[in-house]
């Protein structure tokens, strides 16, 4: 018998047949509005979670910061002594918008403002800021399908002016400014550290530490004081002719940058040296050789044979330098000297918004006897973060390596008085190209002699009536003014010129300034109130690396005169406490004068207009114990608007 007939294609066995499926109909246009409004109520619950404002989560463009229970807003007028107390300062954008009683900021901004806004429905604006960390957008509720709108209408409440109230106690300056730093040299600084060496020995081994885990290339360092050591006495390059280091280029800045240590390596690739340097000095023993220290001009020779920096280092070294100046709460750096090649990558980084902090910068020419003012100069370039108008020309060398030019002689060293970095001839006709060429000239000048020879050339430069302040507006500066004549601290006054002072170089040459001067010299060294005194205007900084990157330090270091110990050769009271400045003249030496000293009409101060850069203390810099300046902690650094370092609110 014939069989079951079969569907063709179908094996014996096979399940019976199903009907085909029915498509999957797509989402309903309500699942499409339901997830939007999901994601929606999320995005926005985050928006509005609780917490501080900070880099990840910015504030609202508009926000005010108020201090609790007293006037602790320091807004630093620009025209005016004092600090400037007030309870707010609002903030608009990258700008202040006003200061005052918090009473007075409710009424004119968070009141009127929530009236404005919620006002009627019908409003003819409803459109609601929203911010997600970094980002932030803006929805037309009116655009919006009606539950949605809803949604958003309820999740974001009308716009308002937000009120951070401050702890108590807490305090704001303005961002404040070091007049007067190194910052690649800093970043470059801290792969090898030797700042507190208390002997060569100490030195050798961090140095062989650091060439073990860098077994290739130069070593370079800096930071060393022979002064700290028991023998006082330059190091030599045998010092560094180790089994560890032997064959290894090695060259180690002084604490000051005016000395360099280099193993014998590096003075093998020198080959035959000069007998003599112009404005420099070549160590030699009593048969004439080098021993491996060169100062001052005589550094230039070891820069002709060691590598230069990449611009991958530049930006490792300056994001050091960033990142440790915010969390300090410095938001600007004079940047005192910086070369061609380094300043074409600055105005690069500048261009590409790549700056972290502003830089006001001085050139500082490849030959220093060469006249380099026709570099254009840069103003405001990157939204303000990068200014090029100053010149840094080099007086003298320092005190510590007896570098100084003095008028007399040292008096720990009879018959030596130091030398000029440029001979003295050379000095008038340089100063006055520079000025007649509109550049603000910036001299580093240590000793009496350099500071005079200097003042006279800035005099040539300004002309007639310039003991009567005629070169005011020029705004020239010498850089350090450490040791002057008392005439000539009362005629730089006179003339307008900005003492550039560093506090923390007098703390730290105290112990062995007056063995090099002589105590009748003191009258005029680290003169600070004496030259305020004589109407004179000051900038205060650093010079990092040289000293700590800290301006608390240099605070503490201008009003107590004492170390980080509370230590000075003249006891707890301070070092010469006559010359201590107050609290309030240091502040503004960081923040105001220095703004000034840099022809800054936006930064330095709280006032309306002023870019809203400023820093959150955890403590009262004008009322705290001197002996706790230090250990005031940033709690939050803002650079134009926006939070830099920390943390902004509970």
């Amino acid at each position: 018998m014939p069989g079951p007939t079969r569907a063709p294609g179908r094996a014996a066995g096979a399940l019976p047949l199903r009907p085909p499926a029915r498509p999957r109909p797509l989402p309903s246009r309500s699942l499409h509005l339901s997830l939007t409004i999901g994601i929606l109520a999320l995005l926005v619950l985050y928006a509005r979670r609780p917490g501080p404002y900070s880099a990840s989560k910015p504030p609202p463009p508009t926000y005010a910061i108020c201090t609790t229970a007293a006037r602790a807003v320091y807004t630093v007028p620009p025209d005016a002594d004092g600090l400037g107390a007030e309870e707010c300062v609002v903030v608009d954008g990258k700008f202040v918008r006003d200061v005052g009683p918090l009473a007075r900021v409710r009424r004119t901004y968070a009141d009127a403002e929530t009236q404005t806004q919620t006002r009627s429905p019908s409003s003819s604006s409803s459109s609601r800021p929203l911010s997600f960390g970094p980002v932030s957008l803006s929805l037309d509720l009116d655009a919006l399908p009606g539950p949605l709108a809803a949604l958003a209408r309820a999740l974001t409440p009308a716009r308002k002016l937000k009120i951070i109230h401050l702890p108590p106690g807490y305090t704001v300056t303005p961002g404040l400014i070091d007049a007067h730093a190194h910052p690649l040299a800093y970043g470059h600084s801290r792969g090898l550290p030797l700042a507190g060496a208390r002997s060569v020995a100490e030195v050798v081994s961090r140095v062989e530490a650091y060439a073990a885990v860098n077994p290739d290339g130069w070593v370079e360092g800096m930071g060393w004081d022979q002064n700290l050591w028991d023998r006082k006495a330059f190091p030599t390059a045998a010092d560094l002719d180790t089994p560890a280091l032997r064959g290894r280029p090695v060259a180690l800045k002084r604490v000051d940058v005016h000395a360099e240590w280099v193993s014998p390596a590096v003075l093998a690739l020198l080959g035959p040296l000069p007998e003599t340097v112009a404005g420099g000095h070549i160590e030699r023993d009593p048969a004439g050789r080098p021993t491996g220290i060169f100062i001052d001009n005589a550094v230039d020779l070891l820069d002709a044979v060691r590598p230069p920096w990449t611009d991958g280092q530049r930006a490792a070294y300056l994001a050091k330098t960033v990142g440790d100046a915010l969390e300090k709460g410095m938001t600007a750096v004079h940047d005192a000297g910086v070369r061609p090649k380094d300043l074409d990558w600055f105005i690069a980084q500048a261009e590409k918004g790549k700056l972290g902090m502003r830089f006001y910068t001085m050139i500082l020419c490849e030959d220093r006897e060469t006249y380099c003012g026709d570099t254009e100069k840069v103003y405001g370039a990157g939204d303000d973060r990068l200014t090029v108008r100053a010149v840094k020309l080099f007086g003298d060398g320092a005190l510590g390596s007896r570098g100084a030019a003095l008028l007399d002689d040292y008096a720990d060293q009879p018959g030596w008085r130091g030398f000029m970095l440029a001979p003295d001839d050379s000095w008038a006709a340089v100063v006055k190209r520079y000025y007649d060429d509109g550049w603000q000239v910036n001299v580093h000048c240590i000793g009496d002699r350099a500071n005079r020879i200097v003042l006279n050339a800035m005099a040539g430069a300004i002309g007639a009536d310039a003991d009567a302040g005629a070169g005011r507006a020029r705004r020239l500066r010498i850089e350090h003014a450490q040791i002057m004549a008392p005439d000539d601290l009362a005629r730089a006054a006179r003339m307008g010129v900005i003492a550039s002072y560093q506090p923390t170089h007098a703390t730290s040459d105290m112990w062995y300034a007056e063995d090099r001067l002589g105590s009748g010299r003191m009258r005029g060294a680290y003169a600070w109130q004496t030259y305020l005194s004589h109407g004179g205007r000051l900038a205060l900084g650093s010079d990092f690396p040289v000293e700590p990157l800290d301006p608390l330090a240099g605070i503490h270091a201008a009003v107590a005169r004492v170390d980080a110990a509370g230590r000075s050769p003249h006891g707890p009271g301070g070092w010469y406490p006559a010359e201590k400045l107050t609290r309030a003249q240091a502040i503004r030496g960081f923040t105001a004068d220095a703004a000034y000293a840099a022809f800054s009409n936006a930064t330095g101060s709280l006032a309306p207009g002023m870019r809203a850069d400023f820093v959150v203390w955890d403590d009262d810099l004008t009322t705290v114990d001197a002996r706790d300046l230090r250990a005031v902690r940033v709690t939050a650094t803002v650079l134009d608007g926006r939070v830099v370092f920390g943390a902004l609110g509970p």
